[in-house]
């Protein structure tokens, strides 16, 4: 089955689930930043910027970076590319029977969107798109890192 095809079958079983009964022009504009999101190259690393002001953020929390020693370089660019998926919504629906589903569903089209955006901003870098292991604790959780396999 089609990641498509499952997402439609999370939809028919959730009332008022398809876009335009669920969301507007604004909402679809937001939602394009979440499969389409701004990239910042800062020191190497790349990041994902999801919101709308995420960018400066995250500009201001590398240029503070070296100054705190509390992490890694690599843990702090983890920190920002680590995505759990029930937490990317301050809304989030009660309907309990499909919500799992639904997050999985999410996390995969997910998964797809943004390495084809990596692809498309970086084609000269690799990178590693995937879920976490531990699905079942908080859910699916999206770990984005940049690979160096090409380098070996």
């Amino acid at each position: 089955m089609s990641i498509h095809e499952v997402a439609d079958d999370v939809l028919r079983r959730c009332a008022n689930a398809q876009f335009p009964e669920a969301a507007d022009l604004y909402v679809a504009l937001s939602l394009g930043r979440l499969f389409w999101p701004e990239t910042r190259l800062l020191n190497g690393a790349v990041f994902l910027a999801l919101n709308a002001g995420d960018a400066e953020e995250i500009d201001r929390r590398v240029a503070a970076w070296s100054e705190s020693g509390e992490m890694t370089w690599s843990q702090f660019v983890d920190s920002f590319n680590t995505f759990e998926v029930r937490y990317l919504f301050a809304n989030w629906p009660g309907n309990s029977e499909v919500v799992e589903d639904a997050e999985l569903c999410l996390a995969q089209l997910l998964l797809e969107a943004w390495a084809a955006k990596l692809r498309s901003d970086f084609p000269d870098r690799m990178f590693s798109v995937e879920l976490d292991g531990d699905i079942a604790s908080d859910g699916p959780c999206i770990l984005v890192r940049q690979t160096y396999a090409d380098l070996v």
